[in-house]
């Protein structure tokens, strides 16, 4: 065999370390540091080859030749597939930038321009990286002249090759004249993302976690283009063309600097960027996208005669601040609708008499609307009434006192109500090294639950796919399950919920989290794990539970939610947006009396499942490390409650180290190279 062949056979074993180690980004989670560290040791050994002595005439045993022909090809297959998946990961930025050009209905802007334009550098980068790797599975058969042709291409000083390509990626994120051109890709799609929540609802990452994943494939790609470009050399070099250690010199140099200063504008995006994670709206609402605590405080027609042990109408209305009842009196309305069988509270007077529209008795609801003889109309009335509408009147007694109907709250029975949340926590399984990937509340029976998502966390943050992890449900009414232990009962005294967002310390993971009770208010806490970021290896021992345990009696209390005349959420017309702030509560309360004649109990609850996607890899979870309870709403809406989660801060892992520079001088070798005309 020739020596030129033997030299272009060395070289090629260069472009296959590279690309199974683009394999390894996809499958095994090598990050892009060690990549593009593994890439510079690679090219570096490559290039030893023309520094050692070399037997011009002696030639390559052909069965060495063969038996690495054979690993070279068996190789291939896997290669072809793992560069088939990273590319996947180049086409979301592509996606990113049509799915920002579709849900804006003015003209693209400057950060939709510029994510088509990178989309397309990209591509390019990968086209000649996919016909390098044909190149190398078909070089028995190939011309020698045409793998010239494409060394000459991939060094070529013309706008279009790849040197000029992998200029223009880098000055996308980092203008060279910052005056002139502005902000970066990164920081523009920060700033655009900050804006639009609903973006981040729709591809379920966060702006850091997305910034940080275009980042590993801009990173990738100057992988790719630097391993070619010495590829290319080394080729060229083997053909006689020329000595080229300082082109590939000087190729090391300007490729340390781009990285080097992408690692930088990465660095700082992402420590702007938001962490957040959360759902909104979804275009339907449905019993998968949420659920009710029922029968709280709810509205609730009653005579003054029956809230009291004498059967007298001598009070009024607004006497009966708390009160049950007790009789019904000559089998009135009373008679034909559902008694209150717990308390009855904060009673008023609207009118004497009233059309009701009872409600279907499958219905959470007691009434459909109220209509009152001086025009007030509780609810949404309309033409018809499924069950019936029944006139209900007040009386005079012969006494001349009046015996009035009564606008009330019913806060009924446990046994009938759906108002309980439980206190038991959820777990991701540390002691198999697992970490919460995810979370959402659900409900079980009558009773409300944390749930949480786990996969087994590897080196370097990565983690393996998403699995639920299943809740046990229990019954309150069960002997041997403890209010106050197993769960919360909510009243109209104890109705409140904090509402925080808690973020774990550095170097700790999410592996759990718990409501628990703070004098009347239902709390969340999270449960974070110190861990190893290159090993993966988590710390059960040492696990903390994180709390904010501000109380109304402490210095600067929590501030509360007001919500003005809520409506039930799901009749909203436009999009609700997070109203809420760490260290804030809410209450449970009744809906709107005209809007809904405060027949539910708001906020709903989003029962969504909060799991980040992931944009680079196609395989695997997110890594978080906080989590949070939030209220989303607006104006005239009781609105949601739900879970947000923190996806983790990789900023202090983004660096970039220069290859190697060790090149072996051309007048210390004493290797016969051929000239080529």
């Amino acid at each position: 065999m020739s020596v030129q062949r033997v030299r272009t056979f060395r070289v090629l074993l260069v472009v296959l370390a590279f690309a199974n180690t683009s394999r390894a980004v996809v499958d095994d989670v090598v990050d892009v540091l060690r990549l593009g560290k593994e890439i510079g040791e690679e090219v570096i050994s490559s290039w030893d080859v023309f520094g050692k002595p070399f037997n011009a005439t002696g030639g390559v045993d052909i069965p060495v030749f063969r038996r690495r022909e054979r690993e070279i090809l068996a190789r291939l297959n896997l290669v072809s597939r793992s560069i088939e998946k990273l590319d996947l990961g180049l086409n979301k930025i592509g996606e990113v930038a049509y799915f920002l050009a579709k849900n804006r209905e003015n003209k693209p802007t400057r950060l939709e321009l510029r994510l088509n334009e990178m989309s397309d550098l990209l591509n390019r980068v990968a086209s000649s990286n996919r016909l390098m790797r044909e190149y190398v599975g078909l070089q028995e058969e190939l011309e020698r002249s045409t793998l010239l042709d494409f060394a000459e291409g991939c060094v070529s000083h013309d706008h279009g090759a790849l040197p000029g390509l992998l200029e223009r990626i880098h000055a996308l994120v980092v203008p060279p004249h910052k005056n002139l051109l502005g902000r970066g890709i990164l920081q523009l799609l920060n700033d655009d993302l900050e804006e639009e929540d609903s973006d981040v609802c729709v591809l379920q990452m966060s702006p850091h976690q997305l910034i940080y994943d275009m980042y590993n494939t801009i990173a990738l790609t100057e992988i790719k283009g630097y391993a070619m470009m010495q590829f290319s050399w080394m080729l060229l070099r083997i053909y006689g063309r020329g000595n080229f250690t300082q082109e590939a010199s000087l190729t090391r140099q300007r490729y340390a600097e781009r990285t080097g200063q992408t690692a930088t504008a990465a660095r700082a995006a992402l420590a702007r960027a938001n962490r957040k994670l959360y759902r909104c709206d979804p275009q339907e609402y449905t019993k998968d996208t949420y659920a009710e605590v029922t029968r709280l405080l709810q509205g609730y027609v009653e005579n003054e005669v029956d809230m009291n042990t004498d059967g007298t109408c001598k009070e009024n209305c607004a006497f009966y601040t708390l009160a049950e009842r007790h009789d019904c009196y000559k089998e009135q309305f009373c008679a034909k609708q559902a008694a209150c069988n717990g308390r009855i509270i904060d009673c008023q007077y609207i009118d004497s008499d009233m059309w009701v529209c009872p409600a279907s008795p499958k219905s959470q609801r007691r009434y459909e609307w109220i209509q009152y003889e001086n025009g007030r109309t509780l609810g949404k009335a309309d033409a018809s009434c499924r069950q019936g509408t029944t006139k209900v009147d007040s009386w005079w007694r012969w006494t001349l006192t009046h015996c009035s109907y009564c606008f009330c709250l019913c806060e009924d029975s446990e046994s009938i109500s759906e108002r309980f949340f439980s206190l038991r926590e959820a777990l991701a399984d540390i002691e198999n090294n697992k970490v919460v990937t995810g979370m959402r509340l659900v409900k079980l029976g009558k009773v409300f639950h944390l749930q949480v998502y786990e996969g087994a966390l590897a080196e370097r943050g990565f983690v393996e796919s998403s699995t639920e992890v299943a809740v046990k449900a229990f019954d309150p009414a069960h002997v041997g399950v403890t209010q106050g232990v197993d769960y919360h009962t909510l009243t109209y005294e104890r109705r409140a919920i904090d509402l925080d967002e808690l973020d774990a310390p550095a170097g700790h993971v999410l592996t759990g989290a718990r409501f628990r009770m703070i004098g009347a208010h239902l709390h969340f806490e999270i449960r974070a794990t110190p861990f190893n970021y290159t090993t993966g290896k988590l710390a059960p021992e040492k696990s903390q539970w994180i709390s904010n345990d501000n109380t109304e009696g402490s210095h600067m209390p929590r501030t509360k939610i007001q919500l003005y005349k809520p409506d039930i959420p799901t009749r909203q017309q436009t999009h609700l947006h997070i109203n809420s702030q760490h260290d804030q509560y809410i209450e449970f309360t009744h809906s709107d009396f005209d809007a809904d004649a405060a027949q539910s109990t708001v906020p709903f609850i989003d029962i969504q499942p909060v799991v980040p996607t992931k944009a680079l890899n196609t395989k695997g979870a997110s890594l978080l490390s906080g989590a949070g309870i939030y209220h989303r709403g607006g104006r005239g809406s009781g609105g949601f409650l739900g879970v947000k989660i923190l996806t983790y801060d990789y900023s202090k892992h983004v660096k970039a180290e220069p290859p190697p520079t060790e090149f072996v001088d051309e007048a210390e070798t004493t290797e016969f190279v051929p000239v080529i005309n």
